[in-house]
């Protein structure tokens, strides 16, 4: 048994070890990566500037695993050539960090995820650039493989996990609750991708994987195709009660059939292989993509309506594009006999990369819309004048809430100043001496914040106090009976305290909690001593611990909290 383990866990060295060697460059972007997690994890200063570099780094790893898998094509030969390619990824990085992560808002990050879409794909491709046959089963392998590590290394975080919670019970060893997400950091961030590019074929290895993995052959054919055509049916019923009510749907249904035609495009791709061979699997593919195509327009018709009524918004821009890839997909499987399914997955990443680049892209044609939304809003109530808008005291609420999350859009995941018709120094303050009427939406831009105490729950110093109570165990009307005391708190944050009926404090808690995030904004994690309110009157003393709460900034001079825990200790005098 021993011998057994211990060669299992030879055998797993090895293949990380061979990984190592293979890729170099990748894994040791995943080890800075890992390391800049750890640190944001037990520290929240530098955190946004911290987690820009991880974002950064993490980019590199798909780009090194590109110009790895083109070196190993032997597309780069000279070694000068090696150098200046490297030389010149690393150039393309600093100038993402300096020019396109500017925050860590929707643009940013939305752009980060499509640009790791894209370079994830192209090393998936590049294998196989400018051949036909076998990428089907390569890219299988690459799936079954990763199916393999996700277990494997769900398995070892969970096992260590065990033991680390075995020790803390039974022998009472303090074990930090952030050490179980560095533990699972380094897990998913450093052993997973070693053990998974270690069974990446090397390119004299094709031919060597091409059968079709038998579990996965029965869950596509015989679970995963008769549920899709289930789903089909049903939705070909909702698309003839349209047709008889003449009622569109809502935006819902378009992302309903969205998902749907993407995974059925992936389901598609992989049983590609199995047309000559199972009848089942060759009429799927022959006929699916002709009848899917009506539901993909009834996507298109229904998020048509809603472009026409609201313009384009990102989450509309990527629906659309989503859908004109698969509908794309779809034409070139139903026209093509014996398409090459590699042009599919280059046309994923082009796509991707196209929506967040350019003049074209979701972020330009969203504000371009949005702009003449605004514009066609404001001359229809006479309120554009040369360009500029005007008050009025005569816009329907409909249209006034219209304007206000067109405003609300722009400040939440673009900028005020990109709106063509508003003076240089608007803000939400001036909104109604600008437009006439307040905001009327304002919960929509609000920006929320949460802040928690360091350790968690510390243990209270109660010496010197005669009561205490906690907010996670007040009766639900928010009343607890300690004869001669009541105390009081309900959803308003205010608690009250009476001796015989006679109230002896009060205090809005909400006004202590929004003090604090005034003198901490920015930090979500906060020293228990910042997060102590001490107060007293004739009757009594009161200290209060909070051990987190959360609300929203509506504006620059307005706050809300919406939620909080607290500890409070009373002393009578």
């Amino acid at each position: 048994m021993i011998k057994k383990i211990l060669s299992v866990i030879n055998t797993t060295m090895m293949r990380l070890l061979t990984s190592l060697r293979r890729f170099p460059e990748p894994l040791a972007l995943a080890f800075c990566v890992v390391v800049i997690l750890i640190i944001n994890n037990h520290s929240i200063t530098s955190y946004d500037a911290r987690t820009k570099l991880a974002m950064t780094l993490a980019l590199g790893i798909p780009l090194a695993l590109c110009l790895r898998a083109l070196g190993e094509r032997k597309v780069f030969t000279n070694r000068t050539t090696v150098i200046g390619v490297y030389v010149a990824a690393i150039a393309v990085l600093f100038l993402y960090h300096q020019f396109l992560l500017p925050n860590l808002e929707m643009v940013a990050v939305s752009r980060f995820l499509a640009i790791n879409l894209t370079l994830y794909l192209f090393f998936l491709a590049i294998p196989y650039l400018g051949q036909k046959d076998g990428f089907e089963y390569y890219v299988i392998k690459l799936f079954a493989d990763f199916a393999g590590t996700f277990v494997y290394a769900s398995v070892l975080y969970l096992g260590i996990v065990a033991i680390m919670a075995t020790l803390d019970l039974l022998f009472a060893v303090t074990i930090s609750s952030k050490l179980y997400l560095d533990l699972w950091l380094i897990v998913a961030g450093i052993f997973a991708p070693a053990y998974f590019l270690a069974g990446i074929p090397k390119p004299e290895e094709k031919g060597q994987y091409e059968v079709y993995n038998k579990f996965l052959q029965i869950l596509l054919l015989y679970i995963v195709l008769p549920l899709l055509t289930a789903y089909s049916a049903i939705l070909y019923a909702y698309f003839i009660k349209i047709i008889v009510t003449q009622t569109w749907p809502e935006g819902i249904v378009s992302h309903l059939v969205l998902w749907y035609s993407l995974f059925s495009t992936v389901v598609i791709f992989f049983i590609y292989p199995l047309k000559e061979e199972n009848s089942w699997a060759n009429i799927f593919i022959k006929y699916y993509p002709k009848l899917i195509l009506p539901l993909l327009l009834m996507m298109f018709i229904s998020m048509g309506i809603r472009i026409n009524a609201y313009g384009v918004t990102e989450n509309r821009y990527f629906v659309i594009v989503g859908g004109l890839w698969v509908t794309g997909s779809m034409f070139y499987f139903a026209v093509k006999k014996n398409t090459a399914n590699i042009r599919i997955v280059l046309a994923a990443g082009l796509v991707a990369l196209l929506a967040v680049f350019g003049p074209w892209s979701a972020y330009t044609l969203s504000k371009f819309s949005q702009n003449k939304q605004l514009e066609k809003i404001l001359a229809k109530n006479d309120m554009l004048v040369d360009g500029t808008v005007v008050a009025s005291h005569k816009v329907s609420l409909a249209d006034q809430d219209r304007i206000g999350s067109i405003l609300q859009y722009f400040a939440s995941r673009h900028n005020l100043a990109e709106v063509w018709v508003l003076p240089a120094d608007f803000d939400f303050e001036k909104m109604e001496e600008t437009f006439g009427f307040k905001l009327t939406n304002d919960y929509l831009h609000a920006v929320y914040f949460h802040h928690y105490t360091r350790d968690g729950q510390p243990v209270l110093d109660v010496k010197g106090y005669d009561f205490y109570l906690s907010s996670n165990y007040r009766l639900q009307e928010g009343k607890i009976d300690f004869a001669p005391f009541r105390f009081v708190y309900g959803d308003n944050h205010i608690i009250q305290i009476t001796r015989d009926g006679q109230k002896i404090y009060e205090k809005d808690l909400a006004q202590v909690a929004l003090a604090i995030h005034a003198a901490n904004m920015g930090q979500d994690m906060l020293d228990n001593e910042k997060m102590v309110f001490v107060d007293e009157n004739e009757h009594v003393v009161i200290k209060l611990y909070f051990h987190n709460f959360s609300g929203r900034d509506l504006s620059a001079v307005e706050s809300r909290i919406e939620w909080m825990e607290f500890s409070l200790l009373l002393k009578v005098k």
